[in-house]
Parts: C-alpha cells; structure tokens; sequence
C-alpha cells in the first residue's frame, strides 16, 4: 500500500509527518469500496478502525425511534471518521454510511494504537480535529436552537460550501449539493419546508439554485 503515501499527505490527521513515518502507515493500510447507500458501521457496534476517504462521500448519521434521520456530518475527500470509538473504546455512537460509490482507506484498532505509541503528532492532531469537530457541534447546537428554519438552512449551506465549495472572490460555488431531503435531515425539518425557504432565499437573491449546484452569496445573510 505504499502508493497511498501521497493520499496520506492531504489528510490533516497525517499532516506532519516524515515520508518514511507515511511510508509505514500506507503499509498497515488497507482499502475497501463501498456502493451507494452502503452501510459502512452502525451505532453500538464495536469501533475497530478509523476510515479515511480516498474517493467519494460519508454521512455520519442518528436516527431517532421513528426512523427519522439526522445528518451529523458529511466527510469527503481525505476526510477521516471513526476515530472516537477506537480512543475511547466504546461502541460506535453513529452510523456510517455511503453516499455514493466511496473508496476508504481502513486503519485497524491495534495498528492505529501503536501509531498514536510511536507518533506523538499524530495524537496532537487527533486532539486538535476532535476539538475542532466539538466547536462546530457547539456551533450547530446554537443555530439550532436560535435561528429559524431559513436561517439553519442557510447556515447549514455556508458550512458546507466553507468546507467543500468552491471559493471564488464574491460567491462560493457548491458541486453536486445535498439534496432536498439531505438538507431537511441536517436541519431538523421536512423536505416540504426546506424547498419553501430555499425559493424564499432564491427570490432574496442569497443564493442561486441549478438542479444540484448551489451559488451562494455570503454578503448577503437573512440572520
């Protein structure tokens, strides 16, 4: 797996390490595809290795007793998930899941432990993305609870083309978007309330909507 090296190197959790330290990891690697809608890992199962995304799109999700979902994160490319169950050592406390064809790179439990034993910057980079990912759960939890519908919306599309948009200098542009449904499961509504208030923020001129690719405009905000 020495060919995944390179792939290694954009991913922040790796950032600083030497070539010959990737060199090793790319060795303990091992890589699995996943189809569309494909079950990676479920809540309460066992968390046995951490997941990187080489190629495609992962939701970590929850759903509550009435099969409702609710979206906690997308993870694109060289994005990694899975890491919290493999520190703490307790179930998984999400579900995983393919949201299109996705290849992952697979670090297993005892092979990511000795890393963390033999590289120190690996666990000061896994602190400093866990507390990263707890500032933008904190994040969430305020907007939830203190904008309205058509602000989570908006702020929920802001995030998302801050993290994988295209930047250009006035307008951010997001390829292949979430859905409709992908939306309402992120920002605790239906489907029938997000298509209602992204035409309201279309008719604002906030954002611009073509099939799945968003414009978006961050001067103008509605909250």
């Amino acid at each position: 797996m020495k060919r995944y090296a390179d792939n290694l190197r954009s991913v922040n959790l790796f950032a600083d390490l030497k070539d010959n330290e990737l060199e090793t990891i790319s060795r303990i690697l091992y890589v699995n595809t996943y189809h569309r809608g494909q079950l990676i890992f479920q809540e309460g199962e066992d968390g046995n290795a951490l997941f990187v995304v080489l190629k495609g799109r992962v939701k970590v999700c929850l759903y509550d007793e009435e099969g409702r979902e609710y979206v906690l994160d997308v993870i694109g490319k060289d994005g990694f998930f899975g890491e919290l169950a493999l520190i703490d050592e307790l179930p998984r406390s999400a579900n995983a899941i393919a949201m299109e064809g996705s290849d992952l790179l697979i670090v297993r439990r005892a092979d990511f432990t000795k890393l963390l034993m033999e590289n120190p910057s690996i666990s000061i980079n896994i602190l400093k993305v866990l507390a990263g990912r707890l500032r933008v759960a904190d994040e969430r939890i305020k907007w939830l609870a203190f904008l309205n519908v058509e602000g989570r919306i908006l702020k929920y599309l802001l995030e998302l083309g801050a993290r994988l948009g295209i930047k250009m200098k006035d307008y951010i542009i997001i390829e292949r978007g979430p859905s409709q449904i992908e939306i309402a499961n992120s920002c605790g509504c239906s489907r029938e309330t997000v298509s209602r208030m992204i035409s309201s923020l279309v008719k604002k001129g906030v954002i611009s909507v073509r099939r799945r690719q968003y414009t978006l405009y961050p001067g103008t905000r509605t909250f």
